[in-house]
């Protein structure tokens, strides 16, 4: 897994657009922006040492997610019972399981499809940046669809 580098500049575009006018969220230092960060100063998550904050803060009571492994967990868990999706083969599922029915995101090249799909209907985000994010923790920021 890897996960947001100090240099990382990601952006996510709705849909299958990379216009500007079209960008959803904007990763740059492991702050989370809505739209374009050079328009938004507001950090909705910050994301350091495979955890998601909420807000401009990395305080163990703004903790919303835990990445360890393929494994999300709420909070600033690791107990099984609080896994809140699991990563297997680009797709991820709600809870602790693997079943299709269960899938809630795939992950294919750049792009997010809503569900166990690729249809091009069905691309809820397009990823444009210079270096890598965690499926897990896209999963994070973008949510359940």
């Amino acid at each position: 897994m890897v996960s947001v580098l100090v240099t990382a500049q990601i952006r996510l575009f709705r849909g299958d657009s990379n216009y500007n006018s079209d960008m959803a969220f904007s990763i740059e230092n492991g702050f989370v922006y809505h739209g374009d960060h050079t328009f938004s100063r507001l950090v909705l998550f910050t994301i350091s040492d495979n955890k998601v904050y909420h807000g401009q803060s990395t305080s163990t009571f703004d903790c919303l997610f835990t990445v360890n492994g393929d494994k999300v967990y709420q909070g600033d868990s690791n107990f099984s019972s609080d896994i809140v999706y699991t990563i297997s083969d680009g797709k991820v599922y709600r809870g602790n399981s693997t079943f299709s029915s269960n899938c809630i995101l795939t992950f294919e090249d750049d792009k997010i499809y809503m569900g166990d799909s690729n249809f091009p209907s069905d691309v809820l985000f397009t990823i444009q940046g210079i270096n890598e994010i965690s499926i897990a923790l896209l999963a994070c920021i973008v949510g359940p669809y």
